[in-house]
């Protein structure tokens, strides 16, 4: 089941629908339904930049053809998208016919309202008209937004109501797994190998010669919790293991208990405390009460919707022909025999009359994927493919690995090849949260793979220009170490390698306005020679005061 809260279910989609082209049909009992709950291009362009727009602020790059193992494709997190906004448009469908809307009286008291915090200060009146052109262009956009929040909390309030009837209902058809998640223990331990030592260590504590903390610390070999006295923190069920979890719900509360076998040892427990879960009211008590009611909403939305869709008979049927094509070949990929049969299909329209030159860049890929898939890579239409992939799309993501394995003495290839890598970089570079995690995570591997990249590039760049190559060419493999050379100067500020790197960076400025001549270069060229200048005057100044 979808998991997202109902209470974020507002429409964010506030797209005029005159004129819109449609990506998506709405049916209910296999009829139409009014194209105004219909799902445009738009709408899912809206959707797709938004979450790849996440995606890419936690290191995630979408490849433009290609699914992989952990991501899908650009097309293939568009058709992933689709059910998601159906849902959102089933609910403006369910609010429009149990007559779940807003007022206009309502709307504009709650824009109004809005619009007075907006507007507190003139630098945010001045900022506001900046971006939207216009107060009135940005109160209809707040006025959009209040309308589907209100219908929202409507439909909530209908299909989800917070209320005690329904919360208690909620709690005694999920008793068992709600005291699951929200029960919890908390607990200390000493382990040890032998039953002998936990029994004499119980002795000992008990009779007062050895506290339940000392003893943790010396004889416990669970070292992350040695030292805090055996301090487990908080526990919910389904955390341990089940012998630990039968004794620290069955323990006295305060008392030492044990010995208790596991497979890591014997464990002494005292058990400090138990927050049970028996009723609502404990629920309501507690500090999981907030993620209770949260689970209630998700849980309850997510079965009505499942009803709703069914006892209406609710589907969609995709318009647009890039994604119905990738829906197509994403269901032939289950099974070997419906791959091949596809494959056969999609090579025939590609290969079949001698020409491909009407084939669509999603053709290509899904032909290039089978090929591979199915092992007919040894085929030169695979090569072709590859060949007319690269020539007519975007020079990015897996397409630009394979055409370098295929033809990696080639100028623009290699050109292409080494552009990749190092947009890799710079994205990394670019986010600092993603740079500390890489770090965090891999260290001086990491350091290492940023330095021997860089120099990868520029070793690989420098051999193209030595090539025969159009001007056009050089000027972008120019700029594209340019680039590679700024990301080296931030890596180490010493001044010998500061000064190899502005003197590679002189020497590529001085190339590039040989083919493409402009003031920016000319200027940049005098400040480099200038801190060039600056880095042996101050390298001779201890020799001088000597």
């Amino acid at each position: 089941m979808k998991k997202f809260l109902l209470i974020l279910l507002a429409a964010f989609f506030s797209l005029t629908l005159i004129g819109a082209e449609y990506a998506v049909r709405i049916t209910k009992g296999g009829e139409a339904v009014s194209n105004e709950f219909w799902i445009t291009r738009e709408e899912i362009e809206q959707a797709f930049s938004a979450t790849v727009a996440n995606a890419a602020s936690q290191g995630i790059i979408l490849d433009p053809y290609f699914d992989s193992y952990f991501t899908p494709s650009e097309l293939g997190l568009k058709t992933m998208i689709i059910p998601y906004i159906v849902d959102e448009k089933l609910i403006d469908y369910f609010a429009w016919e149990s007559n779940l809307i807003p007022s206009e009286e309502e709307i504009d008291a709650e824009t109004d309202s809005m619009m007075e915090m907006y507007t507190s200060s003139p630098d945010m009146v001045e900022q506001i008209e900046a971006i939207y052109g216009s107060m009135d262009a940005f109160r209809s956009e707040i006025r959009n937004y209040v309308s589907d929040a209100l219908k929202a909390e409507l439909v909530q309030e209908s299909v989800a109501p917070l209320n005690d009837d329904a919360l208690a209902a909620y709690f005694e058809e999920f008793k068992t797994e709600i005291k699951n998640q929200f029960e919890t223990i908390r607990a200390r331990h000493i382990l040890v190998t032998e039953e002998a030592t936990a029994t004499e260590l119980m002795d000992r504590i008990n009779s007062g010669e050895i506290t339940f903390a000392e003893a943790a610390l010396q004889f416990s070999i669970d070292s992350s919790t040695a030292a805090n006295g055996g301090e487990l923190g908080s526990i919910v069920r389904g955390q341990t293991v089940p012998e630990f979890e039968e004794a620290i719900l069955a323990a006295p509360i305060g008392e030492l208990y044990g010995p208790v076998q596991s497979e890591f040892g014997y464990h002494l427990i005292i058990v400090e405390e138990r927050n049970e879960i028996n009723s609502l009211e404990d629920v309501v008590n507690s500090a999981s009460y907030n993620d209770f009611v949260s689970g209630y909403q998700n849980d309850t939305y997510n079965r009505w919707i499942e009803s709703y869709i069914e006892e209406n008979e609710f589907d969609y049927e995709i318009l647009d022909n890039e994604l119905l094509f990738y829906n197509e070949y994403a269901k032939a990929k289950a099974t070997e025999e419906t791959a091949n049969e596809f494959f056969v299909e999609i090579a025939s329209g590609i290969f079949g009359d001698g020409t491909s030159s009407e084939a669509s860049l999603m053709e290509y890929a899904a032909f290039i994927e089978l090929s591979e898939m199915l092992g007919f890579t040894d085929s030169p239409d695979y090569e072709t493919a590859i060949r007319n992939l690269f020539e007519a799309g975007e020079k990015r993501g897996m397409i630009v690995q394979k055409m370098y394995d295929l033809d990696s003495e080639n100028p623009e290839v290699a050109a292409a090849y080494y552009n990749a890598l190092l947009e890799e970089l710079e994205n990394t570079f670019m986010n600092q949260d993603l740079l500390q995690q890489q770090l965090s995570s891999y260290g001086q591997s990491f350091v290492d793979y940023v330095f021997n990249t860089i120099g990868e590039i520029e070793s690989g760049l420098t051999s193209v220009l030595e090539k025969e190559i159009s001007d056009g060419l050089r000027a972008d493999v120019l700029y594209i170490l340019i680039r590679n050379n700024s990301l080296s100067l931030e890596l180490d500020y010493s001044p010998d390698w500061r000064k190899e790197k502005l003197n590679q960076r002189l020497g590529y400025l001085e190339a590039l306005i040989q083919v493409e001549p402009s003031e920016a270069a000319q200027t940049e060229i005098e400040s480099i020679i200038s801190e060039l200048e600056q880095i042996e005057a101050e390298a001779e100044t201890p020799a001088a005061t000597e």
